[in-house]
């Protein structure tokens, strides 16, 4: 790569001053001392200049020429020459793009050091440019410049053998479903993209979901990078996050232990919900000790399905058939399985969901949430199976019920 060098400046003695300080590293390497007005017949010569500019007679005038120079040559690198160090008046060219600045008396040395560290940096650059461009050809990069889930494991994989992730954290990061309508990938992938570090990694799926491996980092920097990217959003839609330690372990595993605490954050009123290694209800409220057999198990499990098919289903059912039709614009949905039931409104106004979900060993959970609401409505219930009955549950969802239509009311004062 040719490092062809150009000096703008309208001052005779200074470009000849500093021209005698500028370095070529190659004999193909060209120098070209120029004003201004030839130097925008210059830059339509070649891609890409070193460009040293003077600082013109006004800093308004210096503006202009830099939006310029961006403008015809937007691959060139600008240092800007200075006569005094005035540091507002640099930071606000660094804003517009210069690469660097030096002072125009700066010692041969210097302007050696940041003419090279600059050539370094175009030539690095122009490899990154290339293999950017190899990872898209090969859809292996998105539009947004996150690598894409065919390479998530051989990545993830191979940065776990990497000193910098040793104490790392994973984080998947999607949006709230009582928000789909809402959502915008775009919004949320820039937001991501602003909340991390260069030295992190982003996988980017296409159902809206991101892994965000952070390196050198603990469960307070990733409550920070979400955060981050929480401020980051409109507040248009919410989004919801599980977060894991690495701790040594392989991809497969870190990613569904917290494929798992993202199923319990999207479940809860909570926004987010850290996968801890053994995580059990309270004591008391276990039926029987989490060092139960799995015959124990198996019992549990056929009573936990006699509650589904006798009460929670039929339940379901006839609230349903109770309300339907009498909650003005508003759709019910229910859904049940083995491991989890919901029972939804929605409507153009609001979206509350109850769900029911079975973790084992005797409990189930049930978690209230009504979107965008921060508020004792919200709740989250531990019964055990056998105080699961019919009296019990149509009572738990008329209050349900009836929160949502608070919810609705408090809109429309």
């Amino acid at each position: 790569m040719k490092n062809n060098i150009i000096l703008i400046s309208d001052n005779l003695e200074l470009s000849k001053s500093l021209s005698q300080r500028l370095v070529l590293l190659r004999n193909s390497d060209e120098l070209k001392v120029c004003s201004f007005e030839d130097a925008l017949i210059e830059l339509e010569k070649f891609d890409s200049y070193i460009i040293f500019l003077h600082h013109a007679a006004t800093e308004e005038e210096t503006e202009e020429q830099i939006k310029i120079i961006r403008l015809k040559s937007p691959e060139s690198q600008i240092i800007l020459v200075v006569n005094r160090n005035n540091p507002d008046f640099i930071m606000a060219m660094y804003d517009l793009g210069i690469y660097d600045y030096i002072l125009s008396d700066a010692d041969i040395s210097e302007v050696l050091i940041k003419s090279v560290n600059l050539m370094k940096y175009m030539s690095l650059k122009k490899s990154s440019e290339m293999n950017i461009k190899l990872l898209k050809t090969k859809n292996e990069l998105s539009e947004y410049g996150f690598y894409t889930v065919s390479s998530a494991n051989e990545i993830i994989s191979d940065a776990l053998l990497e000193n910098s992730f040793n104490q790392s954290v994973f984080i998947i990061v999607t949006y709230d479903e009582l928000d789909r309508a809402k959502f915008s990938f775009e919004e949320l992938a820039n937001a991501v993209k602003t909340s991390v570090r260069d030295s992190d990694l982003v996988i980017e799926l296409a159902s809206g979901k991101f892994y965000i491996l952070l390196s050198n980092s603990d469960r307070c920097g990733a409550l920070k990078v979400f955060e981050k990217i929480q401020k980051a959003l409109s507040g248009d839609f919410r989004i919801k996050a599980g977060i894991s330690s690495v701790n040594g372990k392989d991809f497969k595993e870190i990613e569904q232990k917290t494929s798992s605490a993202l199923t319990d954050a999207m479940l809860s009123a909570n926004d987010y919900v850290f996968y801890e290694e053994n995580e059990f209800l309270p004591d008391e409220d276990w039926v029987l000790e989490p060092t139960s057999t799995q015959k124990d198990f198996k019992l549990f499990r056929n009573i936990f399905n006699k509650k589904l098919n006798k009460i929670i289903t039929p339940v379901f059912f006839q609230m349903k058939e109770a309300y339907e039709g009498k909650l003005e614009g508003t759709i019910i949905e229910e859904f049940t399985n083995e491991n989890q039931c919901i029972f939804n409104l929605k409507s153009r106004k609001q979206i509350s969901r109850l769900t029911i979900v079975y973790p084992g060993l005797g409990k189930v959970v049930i978690y209230v949430t009504h979107s965008g609401l921060e508020s004792p409505e919200n709740k989250e219930m531990v019964l055990s199976v056998k105080e699961l009955t019919q009296p019990v549950l149509t009572d738990i969802m008329e209050i349900f019920i009836n929160d949502y239509k608070t919810c609705i009311e408090r809109q429309e004062i």
